[in-house]
């Protein structure tokens, strides 16, 4: 198992490696200069920078040096945490990030853990009986889950909670109850799609001979399930609850911004609106480095749940 994890490991340097030039590229080539963005907000007040204001935000940004130069200075201080200066906030990225990352972390969390709470049992339950009422109930919930847009869902829970009975907050973070609405709008749709994908996957299990044989040994339907029907019908929904949470870390940019919530999302909205290429850079790559550290625990989570898949490499080579 240890060779397995170090094997993934090893391979998601490299891709973090690409994804940082990649990144470094796409900013690189965008419209505008931000040298001038720069000296236009050091400016302040809306006067005209002077051509040493310019050329001292040229160098400030390295953008007097060669291309490649330029890549290896930036990786080497986004690696020792030095992200730049927020044009906008005009204080360390790193900082202001800081600041930011608990709100997400404690709505996109909250809502994962409603999500693995409320769709396991419930694609459990439309498994076990499929084709029956249960299994037809289910099935417009989800149906109703995936197709609703979240902006929409957002302003109907606003219109009931906030406007009519006066119960909910409608933004901002002030404890709980702040989070009951931008949670639920973050977990009904995964929440339909996991206990659907769940379903599929365990009526292909039941099928399976080990369940047989897990009966015809007098084990309860219970621990069949649990002990063999789960496991074995998780490598599916493992792979897309995965790529699920890094999409809810990433910060749910419209329903932060219409619950006001002060979280990475709402900041990524503000660094795109205001020019602020420092920021962009910064968090862009951040995101995709928490997409491939979640991608790399959900591939060694693979050889816990299957051990064939582990011993696959062994297998082909031999």
């Amino acid at each position: 198992m240890g060779r397995y994890a170090a094997r993934r490991a090893f391979v998601a340097i490299p891709t973090l490696l690409a994804l940082s030039f990649l990144i470094f590229a796409l900013v690189s080539a965008a419209p505008g200069d931000p040298s001038e963005e720069l000296a236009r907000r050091l400016a302040g007040g809306g006067q005209e920078p002077s051509p040493a204001e310019y050329e001292f935000a040229r160098q400030e940004l390295n953008l007097d040096k060669g291309y490649w130069v330029q890549y290896v200075s930036w990786l080497g201080a986004a690696v020792t945490g030095d992200l730049g200066l927020s044009f906008t906030n005009k204080r360390p990225v790193a900082e202001v990030i800081a600041e930011r990352t608990p709100a997400t972390a404690q709505l996109a969390l909250t809502a994962f853990a409603v999500i693995v709470v409320v769709s396991i049992p419930l694609g459990t339950v439309a498994a076990l009986y499929h084709r029956r009422w249960p299994d037809q109930l289910l099935r417009v919930f989800a149906l109703f889950g995936a197709s609703m847009p979240g902006f929409f869902f957002s302003y109907l829970l606003i219109i009931l909670f906030v406007t009519k009975l006066k119960i909910l907050p409608v933004g901002g973070r002030e404890g709980l109850q702040s989070l009951i609405m931008p949670v639920t709008v973050l977990a009904i749709l995964p929440t339909a799609v996991v206990s659907r994908l769940l379903r599929s996957s365990l009526l292909e299990v039941f099928g399976e001979g080990y369940m047989r044989t897990a009966r015809s040994k007098g084990l309860t339907g219970a621990i069949v399930i649990m002990r063999h029907g789960l496991r074995n019908a998780a490598v599916p929904v493992v792979t897309y609850m995965g790529v699920l949470l890094g999409a809810l870390l990433e910060g749910a940019v419209i329903t932060e911004f219409i619950f006001s919530w002060p979280g990475l999302g709402s900041l990524m909205f503000e660094a795109i609106s205001q020019r602020d290429y420092p920021m962009i850079q910064a968090m862009v790559v951040i995101f995709g480095g928490a997409y491939i550290l979640i991608n790399l625990l959900v591939d060694i989570s693979y050889g816990l749940l299957d051990p064939r898949v582990r011993l696959e490499g062994r297998v082909e080579s031999v």
